[in-house]
């Protein structure tokens, strides 16, 4: 559940532009073209129809940037897609986390990314960004004074903590930011790591086009607070209006605060069903929370024939999915994205570029009634043993 309090995008003037079309579209003026209804588009609903197939259960896999992904560009999952060549782990590093929020998917990956520091050798320590601009303020203040080698963060974005990154880049401490994408501003992440929630976002509308075979109708019930999810947004509705005979009934933003709130979410999904009735087909979101409050209003005004679609295969979430209540989920390979974030600083500390982002090669797959875990558990190594090839890169790196 990567997502934050509203933050600039990539420069002032694309954060004013965002920002209009997102109030356009919560207020209900969606009426573009691109969204607006039409005939099926066969061919488009046929090669997500195949992309579905090879995703359930299996890896889907896109080469370069994913604000640029389209459904062409998504293959199958053949072989390693990371990287083969990196540096040579220094000795006794240091390592400081700061993840968003403890209690969340951050804190899961800072943990992994801390515990496969220390197999390395180094020491590692995790800190909790408090969910707030001022919470990160402060969590990178604790780091700097704890002088660490480098620092790596989840899911905070870069103009909600620019202070305290430069501050660490003045003292030659490197930053890696974890769920985060480049925001064009004057201080920006020394490397970054994406967790592939814009390649999951295309997945949830690739799933609706291939189910409703092109005629689906789909509210986005999202979180535009983080500039990696309006990235995330704007890829997956360019690639859903391309489904000529699907339509964007609504964007409804709302918080991470909001998420958390049951009787909020009760009441927002009361009102998307009284004022789009059985149009009312698909509900996109970005992350597991507040996804059962959802389905529990869904559920209560016998409207289960509405499907909710989420990403980041949190294990409440797989467990919804296994009992039907849930339609599908989506899941970039969880752990590479901490292996990454420990190869950037390995790189970085040992005096070498970091890796390009769209260079991660992270793939993801599709969770549905199928092939969800009951219990929520997946054992991701059984897909590609990520864990091993970075171990044995480092190991060979001279």
């Amino acid at each position: 559940m990567f997502t934050f309090p509203r933050a600039l995008r990539r420069s002032a003037a694309a954060a004013l532009g965002a920002a209009l079309l997102l109030a356009a579209t919560a207020c209900g003026d969606d009426s573009s073209s691109a969204d607006g209804p039409g005939p099926v588009d066969d061919a488009y609903t046929a090669k997500a129809a195949d992309l579905v197939a090879k995703g359930t259960g299996g890896l889907l896999y896109f080469e370069g940037a994913e604000a640029d992904i389209t459904l062409d560009k998504i293959k199958e999952y053949q072989d390693w897609s990371g990287p083969t060549e990196s540096a040579k782990p220094v000795a006794g590093a240091k390592l400081s986390v700061i993840v968003c929020k403890i209690g969340t998917s951050c804190e899961e990956v800072g943990r992994k990314a801390a515990a496969i520091a220390q197999q390395i050798g180094w020491s590692a320590e995790v800190i909790d960004g408090q969910g707030t601009p001022e919470g990160f303020q402060k969590a990178f203040a604790t780091a700097a004074a704890r002088k660490p080698s480098a620092v790596i963060t989840v899911a905070i974005p870069e103009n909600q903590a620019a202070d305290g990154i430069r501050e660490l880049q003045r003292s030659k401490i490197p930053v890696v930011g974890v769920s985060a994408i480049k925001e064009g501003g004057s201080v920006g992440f020394d490397a970054n790591v994406s967790s592939r929630e814009t390649f999951q976002s295309v997945l949830q509308v690739t799933q609706a086009i291939a189910e409703s075979k092109g005629a689906a109708k789909a509210v986005f019930l999202w979180d535009v607070g983080y500039p990696h999810l309006v990235e995330a947004l704007d890829t997956s509705r360019r690639v859903f209006a391309a489904c000529t005979g699907c339509q964007v009934l609504e964007v409804r933003e709302r918080t991470l605060a909001q998420a958390g709130d049951p009787i909020e979410m009760q009441n927002i999904t009361t009102s998307l069903i009284q004022k789009y009735g059985n149009d009312l087909q698909y509900i996109f979101t970005p992350y597991g929370n507040g996804v059962e409050s959802v389905i529990a209003a869904l559920q209560a005004a016998g409207r289960t024939d509405v499907k909710v679609l989420s990403k980041n295969a949190e294990p409440e979430r797989l467990g919804s999915v296994a009992k039907g209540d849930q339609f599908a989920d989506f899941g970039a390979v969880r752990g590479w994205n901490a292996y990454a974030a420990i190869d950037q600083v390995v790189r970085l500390l040992a005096g070498q570029p970091a890796l390009p982002d769209a260079e991660q090669g992270i793939p993801a797959t599709i969770f549905r009634q199928s092939n969800a875990p009951g219990d929520g558990k997946v054992d991701w190594n059984s897909y590609v043993d990520f864990a091993e090839r970075y171990t044995r890169m480092w190991s060979a790196a001279k």
